[in-house]
């Protein structure tokens, strides 16, 4: 529960949640337990209803069970100072219950199985039976039914409250919960990602409103975000640039969840696009040990091996480690190009006690894709509709890249109410793309003119934040201060072909034409670098049922480009400043309003004919919206509608080519519906829904690449009968309307449905899911610009995912 929640929430007709503690409702409850100072403890025999409600008032820990456990049963006296799982086990002394830990990490109550009842003396065992037959024996004993199938390390890293995410680590910067948060963000833990067998980050940006991708014909995919493209993706809420797709390629092992923050958000990236950011968060060390080995087996080859481990390093769990290693690789792909190869590797070591929490780590990734499943557009109109089951280029086609990061984290208390937080990160990465891809769309003898490009860029990414966070309470008004300076410096080369251009025609697509690999002298092309620097000051405050967040911010952007055979670099220095303020009034403890005004801008890097730089892009979001907490906070639910504008967007200049000039702009307006939660006892669901109108008012005959309508729906139900017990099935559906794809409409993208099914079986340690993709093998395709680039979905596709946890 939150730390809203009322005495009526308190008493559930199903379970009590003895929770006092506000903080500890965002950890496992297993580790409050084990962390909670001993405490002195006078309590006589009394109804054990009452002493369990006393020892959770005194000591904050968090205990669900069946009220009908408890009725007519009085507990032993408590006395002496002890532990709070100590107090209620000496509590439950006589009653034939015994307190228990969930493999989700929560503490619950149950009946002394019979194996160890018969060894209670007779006196105890009366006891219980009495206790019995006033209703306790029509308690079902379910191992952990409020929680979905899923393996026990995502269940602790996603804190143990199945589909539901309480807060965002990188929006606010603060513990704030989502439901006090007056902005739409939508965070996708590790629960739904290991449900649904996700691999890759398009398929876990799926459950997320207002996200549409767009693979390329090399590279990972770009995301556009509430109809703007150019979606940042942050690793732990440092900034990349646009091109470094290393964050991008984090197995979904390491993942612990997955944060989508609508709008401008220059408080967390200075020069964000108008339509958000998305931020992975990656798994950090837990005191309590665990060890988890992942395999899975699919389709074209497709084999995976992962593990991942996590524990303390010392008697006092102050000093902790996590380790995370994953790899995989497939024979081949369904259009017959040369199967992917990943490898990761993540070390962590963090020191935690009561006022220091520092964190280290170092990650290594490898990487080479093939060439993704399209199809090609006519000159005439149209496009094939069929899977393509060859290779149009070369079919060792691909886009590899590597890359080394190391980052440190610090949180240092400086007394009660001042902490100190600083991020550091390096990151080298490599990415080079060799291959052939369409130059056109076909001709009408079905021919095909293809271009080959290879080509390196190296990146080197330094990024640092520091700021202090200030709390204080005046009474019934809750103030949260912070004042921050953050730091990026980004250098890169391109080196690309030094000869001429590659060209080649296929002379039948549909034929099994096959063009030669790629070798091809590489020479320098561009070198530049991008140097980032902003402070801030947040405001946020709470008084009684009105929450307020604002801030303003400060950015200094210097970049320097210089493209080899020009007259000389290309260099700019601007000044932004990006204001943001939120509001949220609690109108019941179950239902909240809010709104919030947010601008931003994107650095201005086009040139006019006469030499100068563009403006920047200014961008402005209204957005407004309800927040509902029902079922006793077991259901989330955000509806959002927005307005974002942005003026300054450069075009073409039609006179003088290779330059620009500024236009006017463009305009998004949509609605976002989102749910998340247990809506009945063994059933999760997450669904989402976004409507979004996209109008380019500096191009406004200029079809929209974008479907107006998306959706998405995903249920797991875990059988609750014993002879089911440990099966489970889950299922769902991906929704979007259709689309247009370039600027006439000569190309249009109908609308789809992809149908995914799970059947899930889990026993003590061990897990399997049965994932089937695309169940009816529906054509598929994504959102594209280009008719000579139609990227598709998967056909068909099943995959056998095992875990166990050891």
């Amino acid at each position: 529960m939150n730390s809203k929640s009322t005495p009526r929430q308190l008493f559930r007709p199903t379970a009590i949640a003895l929770a006092i503690a506000a903080a500890q409702c965002f950890m496992p409850t297993y580790v409050a337990a084990q962390t909670a100072t001993a405490g002195e403890y006078r309590l006589p025999s009394a109804p054990l209803e009452q002493t369990l409600l006393q020892i959770a008032k005194q000591s904050g820990l968090l205990i669900s069970y069946d009220p009908a456990l408890v009725k007519d049963l009085k507990s032993a006296p408590v006395e002496g100072k002890l532990n709070p799982t100590d107090a209620i086990k000496k509590a439950l002394g006589g009653t034939g219950l015994e307190l228990v830990a969930t493999p989700g990490g929560q503490w619950t109550l149950r009946r002394v199985p019979a194996q160890q009842a018969a060894q209670v003396p007779p006196a105890v065992a009366a006891t219980a039976s009495a206790g019995a037959s006033a209703g306790a024996a029509t308690a079902p004993v379910v191992a952990d039914a409020e929680l979905p199938l899923i393996s026990v390390a995502a269940q602790r890293d996603s804190g143990g409250t199945g589909f539901v995410a309480e807060s965002s680590s990188s929006f606010s910067r603060t513990d704030t919960p989502l439901s006090e948060t007056p902005k739409s963000v939508t965070v996708v833990n590790a629960a739904v990602i290991q449900s649904q067998s996700a691999k890759s980050l398009p398929e876990i940006l799926r459950n997320a409103s207002g996200v549409v991708t767009r693979p390329g014909p090399f590279g990972v995919p770009t995301y556009t975000l509430r109809g703007f493209a150019g979606t940042p993706v942050m690793s732990d809420g440092v900034t990349r640039s646009s091109q470094d797709a290393s964050s991008t390629l984090t197995p979904t092992i390491a993942i612990s969840s997955v944060e989508v923050i609508k709008g401008p958000s220059a408080i967390i990236a200075g020069d964000a696009p108008p339509g958000g950011v998305i931020n992975i968060v990656k798994k950090t060390p837990q005191a309590e040990p665990f060890y988890e080995l992942q395999a899975a087996y699919g389709m074209y080859g497709y084999t995976q091996l992962a593990f991942d481990s996590t524990g303390a390093l010392t008697e006092d769990k102050k000093l902790r480690y996590r380790i995370v290693v994953s790899a995989d690789k497939a024979g081949g792909t369904a259009m017959g190009y040369d199967g992917g190869r990943h490898f990761y590797l993540a070390p962590t070591l963090q020191w935690k006690d009561d006022s220091t929490d520092f964190t280290i780590g170092y990650s290594r990734t490898t990487s080479r894709d093939p060439f993704p499943q399209y199809t090609v557009g006519f000159a005439r109109g149209g496009y094939i509709t069929e899977y393509t089951d060859h290779p149009l280029g070369n079919e060792k086609d691909h886009f590899s890249a590597y890359s080394n990061e190391a980052n440190a984290k610090l949180e240092q208390k400086l007394g009660n109410n001042v902490t100190f937080i600083s991020r550091f990160n390096y990151t080298r990465s490599e990415q080079m793309q060799d291959g052939w891809a369409a130059l056109s769309t076909i001709a009408p003898n079905n021919s095909l003119l293809m271009r080959g490009l290879q080509s390196r860029s190296i990146f080197y990414n330094m990024s640092t934040q520091n700021y202090l966070r200030w709390k204080t309470d005046f009474g019934s008004v809750k103030s949260t201060t912070l004042v921050g300076f953050d730091y990026t410096e980004l250098k890169f080369s391109q080196f690309d072909n030094s000869g001429p251009s590659l060209t080649r025609t296929i002379p039948n697509v549909f034929g099994n034409t096959s063009l030669p690999p790629l070798d091809v002298p590489l020479s320098p092309s561009v070198t530049g670098r991008t140097g980032k620097a902003g402070t801030y000051i947040q405001e946020q405050l709470s008084y009684k049922g009105l929450n307020l967040l604002a801030s303003l911010r400060s950015d200094n952007f210097v970049s320097e480009t210089t493209i080899v055979g020009a007259a000389q670099p290309s260099n700019s220095h601007q000044r932004a400043v990006s204001p943001s303020v939120g509001i949220m009034y609690q109108l019941t403890p179950e239902v909240a309003t809010y709104a919030s005004w947010n601008k931003g801008f994107q650095p201005g890097t086009a040139r006019t004919v006469s030499g100068e730089l563009l403006p920047p892009r200014r961008s402005e979001q209204v957005e407004a919206g309800f927040k509902f907490n029902l079922l006793d906070d077991k259901v989330f639910i955000t509806t959002s509608a927005y307005r974002i504008s942005y003026t300054n967007q450069p075009i073409s200049d039609p006179v003088n080519r290779g330059f620009s000039i500024a236009s006017s702009g463009a305009v998004s307006r949509g609605f976002e519906f989102e749910l998340q939660g247990q809506i009945l006892p063994g059933l999760n669901v997450t669904a989402q829904y976004a409507y979004n109108n996209y109008q380019q008012d500096y191009a406004p005959t200029v079809k929209v690449n974008l479907p107006k309508h998306t959706g998405s729906v995903w249920a797991t139900y875990n059988f609750r009968t014993p002879i089911l017990q440990g099966f489970g099935v889950g299922g769902g559906m991906f929704f979007a309307s259709n689309q247009y794809v370039g600027n006439t409409n000569l190309y249009r993208l109908p609308g789809q449905v992809q149908t995914d099914l799970a059947v899930f079986y889990r026993q003590k340690k061990m897990g399997l899911n049965l994932s089937v993709k695309n169940v009816f093998n529906r054509k598929l395709y994504y959102s594209t610009v280009t008719p000579s680039f139609i990227p598709m979905g998967p056909s068909r596709t099943v995959l056998l995912t095992g875990t166990y946890d050891f």
